[in-house]
């Protein structure tokens, strides 16, 4: 990967372009307040905003700060060459969407399409993004990206997936690694379930579940020859019997009690319906026109049948509706003589105690048969927990004996990285390279330690040379990747000149491939420190200090605010 430009549509901003080999961003030297502060001049910032391109987000409260004031301040973009393909990712920090070549990606599909262009697979492990962060590691006030070698993440140093990525870079075989951290994991699940577990057993203590199974034997036995009183059977077959007919009268007046309400309704009406003589007259009138004579004794026939008509259906529904109001009493008569005889008869069941005392033993069979599952369940889960944890043990034993056999099998390439991460330190500390060792990882998730020691280890500044070392280690083991490193300028904070310089040196060493491409922000007075010809370090030719100073593709200012990387105040 090759940065070619990061710009924004707000004039205001300071584009930078990159170039092939070295590229540096110049500060002014900022104050112990200023460091503590999100609002500085942007030189840490160039490369933090590379890195919100790249999909980072913002975690820590100084960052979420810093992302209302993109939201407000225009569109941004970066472009870059892969593969020898220019790509450009646009991005509206006011909104959540990302555009990489002028397709619009969500915030979740962005870093598959990053997995895809970078890595040739979406759901590739470790991510692009992971593998970014060890290649330029961002400054942050409030995070842990320079605290430790293996910290590029900004996670605790036992973070599983944090070590995960410096495995991979460092070459180990993950498939030991993977599995372990699977074993390891379960087991703390299972550990975890530990106080359960054992309240489980407190209760299989307190019961015998042979005792159980003994008296719900005797309990259905007694069921089953259970004796009722001589009369009992009769008295209840004649109580189900009149339960029986109550059920059947009160279908009966159910039914004849819709009969009798609609044929109520037919009365009604019919007692409201009246012939309309004058029509009639009026239609055997006009009628009359053609059958004069014929008509005048239809006409007195037709009034004559309509009122009998009339009449008799009147009888007859009120016939009906008397008959079935009769019914309707007979059939409440009957009902409460069966009901009263039907209750009287539960009555003398239930005061005989024979139902009572079957169905407490019927209740206590059901609890004696719940109680003996919950034993049977949690028995079964201690005797699986034991089975499960015991298998889980010797796997991840087996996995410690296959750890070590890895390392003695691959001692060799192990001692070429140690060599290349030690050549790398004594060129700092007088033919002093410390050492760097993979080992076993006896209590870890992650199966594999990651050792190293540099001269005078123990101060800030010997810290960061150790960081810068391990750094370019990992990009010498991984050229394919990215050929891309960059680091912040706090990774000089506390170096003296002369670590300074000779980091410098080893840059410079590096970008003599013309595929790779190193990115540093620094702050003026230690650029300065670096390039005086006074110094007396004389680590660098002025060839080299030339190079460095056409190097400079942005110088921020201090001074006045339009000389900062978004031209603004924003704190």
């Amino acid at each position: 990967m090759q940065l070619l430009k990061l710009t924004s549509s707000n004039p205001k901003f300071k584009t930078i372009n990159f170039e092939k080999g070295l590229n540096i961003v110049v500060g002014t030297q900022l104050t112990k307040e200023q460091k503590k502060s999100i609002n500085g001049i942007g030189k840490s910032m160039s490369l933090s905003l590379i890195h919100y391109l790249f999909g980072s987000k913002f975690k820590s409260k100084s960052e979420i700060k810093l992302k209302e004031f993109l939201s407000k301040y225009g569109d941004f973009e970066l472009s870059f060459i892969h593969k020898g393909k220019e790509h450009i990712i646009k991005k509206n920090f006011s909104q959540k969407e990302y555009y990489l070549d002028g397709k619009k990606n969500t915030q979740t599909n962005f870093p598959k399409e990053l997995n895809k262009l970078f890595l040739g697979n979406e759901e590739a492990k470790p991510s692009f993004k992971q593998i970014l962060n060890c290649f330029a590691r961002k400054h942050s006030s409030e995070t842990g990206y320079y605290s430790n070698i293996l910290t590029q993440q900004a996670r605790p140093i036992e973070d599983y997936y944090q070590r995960y990525v410096n495995l991979f870079l460092l070459k180990l075989d993950l498939k030991l690694v993977e599995e372990s951290f699977s074993v390891k994991n379960k087991l703390e699940k299972l550990e975890k379930a530990k106080t359960t577990i054992q309240e489980y057993k407190k209760a299989l203590d307190s019961s015998n579940i042979n005792d159980l199974k003994d008296e719900i034997i005797k309990l259905e036995g007694q069921l089953k020859n259970f004796i009722i009183a001589e009369n009992f059977d009769l008295l209840k077959q004649k109580a189900d019997d009149l339960t029986a007919q109550l059920n059947e009268i009160r279908n009966k007046m159910f039914f004849n009690d819709k009969i009798l309400k609609r044929k109520e309704l037919s009365l009604e009406d019919s007692k409201n319906t009246n012939i309309d003589n004058s029509k009639i007259e009026n239609i055997f009138s006009e009628a009359n026109f053609f059958f004069k004579e014929m008509v005048t004794k239809k006409l007195e026939e037709a009034q004559e049948f309509h009122k009998n008509l009339i009449s008799n259906r009147k009888k007859r529904l009120t016939i009906e509706i008397n008959e079935l109001k009769l019914l309707l009493i007979k059939l409440q008569a009957d009902k409460e003589i069966i009901s009263t005889e039907r209750d009287s008869i539960l009555k003398d069941l239930n005061n005989s105690g024979a139902l009572e005392e079957r169905d407490s033993i019927k209740d206590r069979i059901k609890t004696l048969e719940n109680q003996k599952n919950d034993l049977e369940k949690y028995e079964n889960i201690l005797s699986d927990f034991k089975k499960d944890k015991s298998n889980l043990d010797v796997r991840n034993a087996v996995l410690k004996q296959e750890s070590i056999v890895y390392l003695d099998k691959n001692q060799k390439e192990h001692n070429e990285i140690e060599k290349i991460f030690r050549d790398l330190v004594k060129q700092f500390y007088d033919n002093q390279g410390g050492s760097f060792k993979i080992e076993e990882a006896p209590s870890a998730k992650y199966l594999f330690n990651i050792n190293s020691h540099i001269p005078k280890e123990g101060s800030q500044g010997v810290g960061e040379v150790k960081i810068f070392c391990y750094d370019v280690l990992l990009y010498l083991l991984n050229k394919n990747l990215l050929n891309f490193l960059a680091h912040d300028g706090c990774i000089f904070s506390e170096m003296d000149p002369r670590q300074k310089t000779t980091i410098f040196k080893v840059i410079l060493e590096l970008v003599k491939d013309d595929n790779f491409q190193y990115f540093l922000n620094i702050g003026e007075n230690t650029l300065n420190e670096i390039l005086d010809d006074n110094n007396q370090i004389n680590i660098l030719t002025e060839v080299e200090k030339e190079k460095i100073r056409k190097s400079i593709r942005l110088t921020l200012s201090d001074k006045e605010e339009k000389n900062w990387l978004f031209g603004e105040s924003f704190d």
